[in-house]
Parts: C-alpha cells; structure tokens; sequence
C-alpha cells in the first residue's frame, strides 16, 4: 500500500513538471488535462479500494468532483479524464463480487465487514452509485446545457450591434484578439461611411435612417464572402474585415458593395430613396497591427470623401 502511494506521489509530480514545461497550444490543453484528471480519478478509486472506502459517500462525492470540473474545463474533456476512474470502480466491484479479489486489500485479513457480506455490499454500492449517478448526470447536464447556451448568447450580444446583429467595436477587438494567436499572413480593412446621412436623416426622420442603415448590412452581407466580416463602428460607418486576402481582391468585392449600394432605392413611406457610400481600404503590412491598419483606411475614407464620395480610395 504504501509502495502504491509513493508512486502515485511519484507520477503526480512527473505530470506536474511536464505541464510546466510543455508549450501551451489547443492540443496540450485539451490532451494534459484528461490525462492529468484520468490519472487523479484513477489513482483515487484505487486508493479507495485498497482502503476499504468505496461507499456510496465516495461515489457521489466523486460524481460532484467530475461537476465542478466541468464548470472549469469543457464536457468533452472532463468525460473522457473520468473514464478511468469509471473503469476502476466497474473493475474492482465486479471482481469483487466474483471474488477473484478481496475488498480493502490494505487491511486484509480484517475488513470492515464480514468476509460473507462483502461482495454483496460492493454490489449494493455499485448499483446504488450508478442510479444516483445517472440521476445526477442528466439533471446536471441538462442544467450546464442551459447556462451555457444563455452564457454563449449574452457574450453574443456583447460584442453584436443591436440594430444590424454585425460586430461592434468590442467585437472587432475581440476578434483581433483571437486572430493575433492564428498569424494570418495577410489581410485588409475597408472603412466605409454613408454619404449625407445626416441629410437623410434631417429629411426623412431617424427611423428612415436606421432603414438606411439596415439595407447597407443587407446589401453587404449579399456582395462579400463568406469568410468576410462586417462591424458597426458607430452611427453610419462600417469596417469590413477581408482576412487572408490581397487587397486587388478586396477593391473588387468593394467595387461590387459600392455599385450595390448606388442602385439600391429604398421605398420608405411612399417615398423613394436613394445613398451611396465612400470606401477607403488598406492592406496589413509585416505583421502591422490593426489599429495602424484601420488608421490608414480611415485616411483612405477621408481621401474618398475629399474627392467626390461613392468611390473607393486605397493606401
């Protein structure tokens, strides 16, 4: 017994210094932590078996152990880290009752009940923790299902446009985060802005601009690709994200975007209405962050704006 405890102890700390050293990428974290939680369940159950201590207490215990796991690692991962101990448990409980092993081997020839009662207890505490188990399972992952959902739609909307459902700038920040972890090679933005949307909305009303502004989304959403991004960046300007894409492609999705938009007339309480939109685009250069990026496609918008509007000017 104490042999056995010495070289969980000794496993334990060989893991430990493997996840320090070991480089942090999507397969260490999804693969280290099932093999770290298999080893810790694993070794518990056998440790609870050799001690006699394989009660329905432990069981559920255990059950709530996997739980809070999965409020700190995914579903997926915390399944397959308790497989082992699942295995564990289903193994020394059937061999027990089949007497090819004794329960608490630790303290044999003494247990904690007698030698005609033992397989029975094992099994009463096998089928007991399985039935507990399942119960508690379905109600919690039903429970966990729900929360998440509702966790993933709030977190949605956090970085979502009320108005347009496309990012806003906490998306597009977001988003840039995670895309500086992938290293695209290369990618451009496009500024856009609606030409004399004060004058439409002094004209026709707010609810006719929010109309506007509605119909620019659609018009986009049905001109660029589907690997393409759009956000709100406030009131009548927009950023298109074209990741991984030469900025020769980029002006001819915009050409079609900005054609789109000319021809467009939108009927607003019986009256006819017609926008355009200015564009301005750059392109990433050398790992260039995007906050220089979209600063040079904000001067490329204002270049459109100085020259006429409804055209596309590029830097």
């Amino acid at each position: 017994m104490i042999g056995l405890l010495i070289s969980f102890i000794l496993i334990s700390l060989v893991l430990f210094y493997i996840c320090l050293k070991l480089p942090v990428n999507s397969k260490t974290e999804f693969y280290m932590p099932i093999i770290s939680l298999g080893f810790y369940s694993a070794s518990l159950m056998i440790n609870g078996y050799f001690a006699g201590m394989m009660t329905i207490v432990t069981g559920v215990f255990t059950i709530g152990s996997i739980f809070t796991g999965m409020l700190l690692f995914s579903p997926r991962i915390m399944w397959y880290g308790s497989i082992p101990c699942l295995i564990v448990f289903y193994l020394t409980s059937i061999l027990t009752v089949l007497k090819i092993i004794p329960y608490a081997a630790a303290y044999q020839p003494y247990t904690f009940v007698s030698q005609h009662m033992e397989g029975f207890v094992v099994l009463f505490n096998l089928v007991l923790t399985t039935l507990i188990g399942v119960a508690l399972v379905s109600l919690f992952s039903a429970f966990l299902q729900r929360w998440t959902a509702r966790e993933q739609t709030q977190k949605r909307q956090i970085f979502l446009d009320p108005l347009t459902q496309t990012f806003n700038r906490r998306g597009v920040e977001h988003y840039f985060q995670q895309m500086a972890s992938s290293h695209p090679s290369t990618y451009c933005l496009a500024l856009l802005d609606i030409d004399y949307f004060k004058k439409i909305n002094d004209e026709y009303g707010h609810d006719c601009g929010d109309q506007v502004i509605i119909r620019l989304t659609e018009i986009l959403k049905l001109n660029i690709r589907k690997k393409d991004y759009i956000a709100r960046m406030g009131g009548e300007e927009f950023l298109i994200i074209f990741e991984e894409t030469p900025i020769d492609l980029a002006y001819q999705i915009l050409e079609r975007c900005r054609n789109s938009i000319e021809t467009y007339i939108l009927e607003y309480e019986e009256k006819k209405i017609q926008f355009t939109a200015s564009f301005g685009l750059s392109m990433a250069q050398d790992q260039q962050d995007y906050q220089s990026v979209l600063k040079h496609a904000d001067n490329a918008l204002y270049e459109a704006k100085r020259t006429g509007r409804n055209c596309i000017c590029m830097v």
